[in-house]
């Protein structure tokens, strides 16, 4: 499966080059927070430019001074969760996984929200996979409500749509079926 590669910017201050990404875009583009990444994970391509990929090995630390940072750490991955919203809606969700870090951040669909509000997040988390109970509502011009997603390490999601009630739904149907 291939994976979405997410373009970073750099700057260049006295000789050290710093690579970026703003997350979200809320009210008039503004994005959510920006994300400083270390080198070592940023990757290139022929005509790609440098980039990303989530999931990616490493965690999101925050500083002292309040910046975000994403980092190689040993036994550690960073995903990017969430679910859009429909038409004029909203999306939100709960990471259900224990130990994770969540950064969340928003993606309007127009300059006011209008259109609708979908929310995301990077999870750093200590294991090779996380899970998500989501819903979102508006015009989803039959698309599920509601449901659970499992984020794996190597790229892959695994999606259960329409569980009224998350994993014990699941967990009742794994036994029953």
């Amino acid at each position: 499966m291939e994976r979405e590669k997410i373009r970073v910017e750099k700057k260049e201050v006295e000789g050290k080059t710093f690579y970026f990404l703003d997350v979200g875009e809320e009210e008039h583009g503004r994005p959510s927070f920006r994300l400083w990444i270390n080198g070592q994970l940023v990757q290139s391509g022929d005509g790609d430019g440098e980039y990303i990929s989530f999931p990616i090995h490493g965690r999101i630390i925050r500083t002292e001074k309040g910046n975000y940072v994403l980092r190689p750490e040993q036994g550690w991955n960073t995903f990017r969760v969430g679910v859009p919203c429909g038409y004029r809606g909203t999306s939100t969700f709960e990471v259900l996984s224990k130990g994770a870090e969540v950064f969340p951040f928003e993606s309007w669909m127009s300059p006011q929200g209008n259109l609708g509000i979908s929310k995301y997040a990077l999870v750093s988390i200590p294991s090779d996979k996380v899970k998500v109970r989501w819903e979102r509502d508006g015009r989803l011009y039959g698309d599920a409500p509601r449901g659970i997603s499992i984020y794996y390490s190597d790229g892959k999601v695994e999606k259960v749509d329409g569980l009224p009630d998350g994993l014990g739904a699941l967990e009742e149907l794994k036994g029953e079926l």
